[in-house]
């Protein structure tokens, strides 16, 4: 049995980038609230657990203005774009990371390396763990930033 493929998403995560300064917050940027966290960690385990290339569908709910303030680019107010989905993908190369920007539904393409790094800055946002990023540096894909 997958169970990448029964599992069902709980709680509300958030995922946007900066389309003005973009030199200082660079990236994707993530929060969630302590349902999206754990639902979020148990899609990880899942996929870690079947072991196989899959996928999944997060719903994303565009950021507050509190969620805004605490990267506080231009005083909260600088543009960003959200998507209406995260497509989480878990790749058969251990070393995969594939994240690239203004795309609904947006795509992350992770392999085994990467699982957790991203598990430890997921469970670290409800207890106020964050700013800074993970990822590989290089053009065509974004780094992704936590924030509680």
């Amino acid at each position: 049995m997958h169970r990448a493929h029964s599992w069902k998403q709980s709680g509300n995560v958030s995922l946007w980038y900066y389309t003005e300064n973009e030199r200082n917050y660079p990236g994707w940027h993530l929060t969630a609230d302590a349902a999206g966290c754990e639902s979020l960690v148990a899609l990880l385990d899942a996929l870690a657990a079947d072991g196989t290339p899959a996928s999944r569908a997060v719903k994303i709910t565009p950021p507050s203005k509190a969620q805004l303030g605490v990267p506080n680019n231009k005083s909260g107010l600088a543009a960003w774009r959200a998507p209406s989905k995260l497509r989480l993908a878990f790749s058969g190369n251990p070393a995969d990371w594939s994240f690239p920007p203004d795309l609904d539904p947006a795509l992350l393409t992770i392999g085994a390396d990467w699982l957790t790094p991203l598990h430890e800055g997921i469970s670290g946002i409800p207890h106020g763990r964050g700013d800074y990023s993970i990822g590989p540096t290089g053009k065509g894909s974004f780094r992704l930033w936590f924030w509680w």
